[in-house]
């Protein structure tokens, strides 16, 4: 992170192919966005595979993924990449304030 800004990024992921698709496209967008770039991204697809929106939001590579959307049992594994990439982000920015912290 610097800052808000995503600057790196790294997964491995060990998925099917719904969740390889979905982190490839998380992968594709996620540096240079932010924390809430990327909770918006997720909250949009997460809102599409429930049928509250129609839209697919701001990353048009999720039409690739769209048919996951008549199988609820799938929708977790498209929504995956995109919580463990939230929790990383807010692991590091805690880590990155209580170093700061100690520093003091």
């Amino acid at each position: 992170m610097d800052g808000e800004r995503i600057i790196a990024f790294g997964q491995d992921v060990k998925a099917c192919a719904v969740g390889q698709a979905s982190a490839a496209i998380l992968g594709s967008h996620i540096v240079g966005s932010t924390r809430a770039a990327v909770a918006t991204a997720r909250d949009d697809l997460s809102a599409y595979l429930k049928g509250v929106r129609e839209d697919l939001g701001d990353w048009p590579e999720v039409t690739r993924i769209a048919s996951v959307r008549d199988y609820p049992g799938r929708h977790a594994a498209a929504l995956l990449p995109y919580d463990a990439a939230l929790a990383a982000i807010d692991q590091t920015v805690s880590a990155s304030r209580n170093a700061a912290t100690s520093d003091s």
